[in-house]
């Protein structure tokens, strides 16, 4: 192996760590992930089980995120109004990244990161009123997430070519499993009518883990991500309908706000609603959202229209689904006998 190639190695197993856990998972519906940016929503609905999912696609077939999740209001709390929520989400996340050149002599290097969670979370929504019209929710989210670097890695250019670039990476170097700790905190309620609002933040990574495949420093831990969210849902009149939302992560020196806009339209005597809406990601992309509610069944889509430098083969496409299941005990009634009179 040549000298210039050790040299080459060198710099990647000492800088080449924070590229490798950079790309953190976001999705355009973020409404349609709760689980994925607030464990405190673990619960959070009127149902027995509640069961979705949302697959992201971006540039082509070289990213694609699906996820799926499943949680349940199934423990009374302390009060008769507050209650308990558990559950279960699940991430694989696939890009294919690339690690910026370090001189003007040398090609960038090119590879697929994939990574894989799952986590259990729970939360205690805690009723103001016994009517539940304001409810405040703490949640915790726990689990193990494995990163792993695709088989092949390779430098754009011929200057390295007949080089071994898979000793970049060592054997026992192209997989690593952190566990994953998460919090939040949710602010619910009722206003007029059926309309209601929701603010949350939450702390994603509390534990910071070592996240990195390469390198053992205080550089390669992952850093936490904040995440905050506010969304109101307005009826205009029996027909229509109006929510807003805004969103704001930060990861490390990175930041992303987001602000949505949907319009509903109530089918009569459907029990259907029909959404619209668009967003903006600031400085990077116009969002088109659609969906449709059926009784208790969800189901959006977006795409995303990339304004920033990186043009068209930044655009995404999302399909979300999600599901109420609604189980009941029937009341059990004592039986009557009728003793007619003479």
């Amino acid at each position: 192996m040549t000298f210039r190639f050790r040299i080459i190695q060198l710099v990647l197993l000492t800088i080449g760590s924070g590229f490798l856990y950079s790309q953190d998972i976001h999705f355009t519906q973020f409404n349609m992930a709760p689980l994925t940016y607030n464990p405190a929503l673990t619960g959070a609905f009127y149902g027995s089980v509640r069961v979705g999912g949302l697959y992201r696609d971006q540039w082509g077939s070289a990213y694609n995120t699906p996820s799926f999740y499943l949680d349940s209001p199934i423990l009374k709390g302390f009060r008769k109004q507050d209650w308990i929520g558990v559950g279960v989400s699940f991430f694989s996340d696939e890009a294919e990244s690339e690690y910026l050149p370090f001189d003007a002599n040398t090609s960038s290097l090119r590879g697929t990161i994939t990574t894989g969670g799952l986590l259990a979370s729970g939360a205690y929504h805690f009723a103001l009123d016994k009517e539940r019209n304001t409810v405040i929710a703490l949640g915790v989210q726990y689990g193990t997430v494995t990163k792993k670097v695709g088989d092949k890695f390779q430098f754009e250019d011929a200057i390295l070519s007949g080089m071994p670039t898979q000793d970049i990476l060592p054997e026992n170097d192209q997989g690593k499993n952190y566990l994953d700790i998460s919090g939040g905190l949710t602010i619910t309620g009722k206003t007029t009518g059926q309309s209601f609002y929701r603010i949350g933040v939450s702390a994603m990574h509390i534990n910071q883990p070592r996240a990195s495949i390469i390198g053992s420093g205080s550089g390669t831990k992952l850093p936490m991500r904040i995440v905050g969210y506010g969304t109101y849902h307005m009826d205009l009149n029996e027909q229509l309908m109006v929510t807003p939302s805004i969103l704001f992560q930060n990861l490390g020196t990175a930041s992303e706000v987001a602000v949505q806009g949907m319009l509903g339209y109530k089918i009569p005597d459907q029990n259907t609603v029909l959404k619209a809406g668009l967003g903006y990601r600031l400085g990077d992309a116009m969002e088109v959202l659609a969906g449709v509610d059926y009784k208790d069944l969800r189901v959006g889509a977006s795409y995303d229209l990339t304004l920033s430098d990186l043009k068209a083969p930044n655009n995404a496409f999302e399909l979300a689904v999600a599901y109420i299941i609604r189980i009941y005990k029937r009341p059990k009634v004592d039986p009557v006998i009728f003793c007619p009179r003479f």
